[in-house]
């Protein structure tokens, strides 16, 4: 059989796609078909049948790379993890059933190039599975994830976790996978696909005029999961409009000086922040970049008492039920 060996260069690339959060049957098969692309220099890979595609992978994996002793352990690890995370899955098993030889790639990368949070957990495991939690809260590596949250868009998956660690919550700590969903109504598609996948606990969280989309979830809803509709209105609505006018006057240098006054209560809190960037000409309103002038302000600036009268206090306790 003809083929190139792994090359360093692809090193990253090959453990990021081995330990994404996915079950093993997509994550395996995309890394096995591209290196099969790179690396396989013999019959095109098309006209390969599924097992074989698996064999020769496998093959140049374990011909690139040094064998260990801790690969035993790794290679159990995985599997240990899939039971953990997914639902019973017969190809991912074809996949996990295969010994890889990886303990000594991982050892001698740079942790320093190294920017992928599953790769950083992997640089740090040990050789015992009791040890991944306490390597979870020391190194703030969020795997093994425990727990997901499940929400509408970029607004929530910048700010929650600044948030509820003020509540003693850490999303990196304590194994919490924040999910955006691209909108509300992708909420509902992608928790159907995912409770048919994943074991482990969803937490979704949905803006007020969500009401059809809960309608929509609540039939599947797995009694280990639950769902939270947003009372205030939308997310930027829990956030104290003290912190949001000091936030506005703190990035904009306090060229304009926004007031109470500002903030209507006639008007959602996106809404009144338009009419303030119109108002004072700072430019076009982005909810995305305007979440990450929030999260600076608040992780450098806010204490868990600004929250005290938010809807943030009941969020979070929900949160913790699950």
């Amino acid at each position: 059989m003809k083929f190139k060996q792994i090359p360093d260069n692809y090193l990253i690339t090959f453990l990021d796609r081995l330990t994404r959060f996915e079950p093993a049957s997509s994550r395996y098969k995309r890394l096995f078909n591209d290196i099969l692309s790179k690396f396989y220099l013999e019959t095109d890979i098309k006209k390969l049948n599924d097992e074989d595609k698996i064999n020769i992978a496998v093959t140049i994996i374990n011909s690139s790379f040094k064998q260990s002793e801790n690969d035993d352990y790794l290679n159990r690890l995985f599997l240990y993890l899939e039971d953990f995370y997914f639902k019973h899955d017969d190809t991912s098993y074809q996949y996990l059933s295969k010994r890889l030889n990886i303990y000594n790639v991982i050892s001698t990368l740079d942790t320093k190039h190294i920017l992928q949070k599953n790769i950083k957990w992997l640089k740090n495991i040990s050789t015992t599975l009791p040890d991944l939690l306490a390597l979870q809260d020391k190194n703030s590596i969020l795997y093994p994830v425990k727990k997901i949250i499940l929400c509408e868009g970029q607004t929530e998956f910048i700010l929650l976790g600044t948030i509820f660690k003020m509540f003693n919550v850490d999303f990196e700590k304590q194994g919490i996978y924040i999910l955006p969903a691209g909108g509300k109504n992708q909420v509902a598609r992608k928790y159907y696909k995912m409770s048919d996948i994943y074991k482990i606990p969803f937490f979704i969280l949905l803006d007020n005029d969500a009401n059809q989309i809960k309608g929509a979830i609540l039939p599947k809803l797995r009694p280990q999961d639950k769902l939270y509709l947003i009372k205030s209105g939308e997310f930027e609505d829990l956030i104290p409009s003290t912190i949001i006018k000091s936030t506005l006057n703190f990035v904009h240098k306090n060229d304009y000086n926004c007031t109470p006054e500002d903030f209507s209560g006639n008007f959602s809190m996106v809404k009144n922040i338009e009419n303030i960037y119109r108002k004072y000409g700072f430019g076009e309103f982005k909810k995305a970049n305007f979440a990450e002038y929030l999260n600076n302000y608040i992780n450098n600036n806010c204490a868990k008492s600004d929250f005290k009268s938010s809807e943030i206090v009941d969020i979070v306790n929900a949160f913790k039920t699950i």
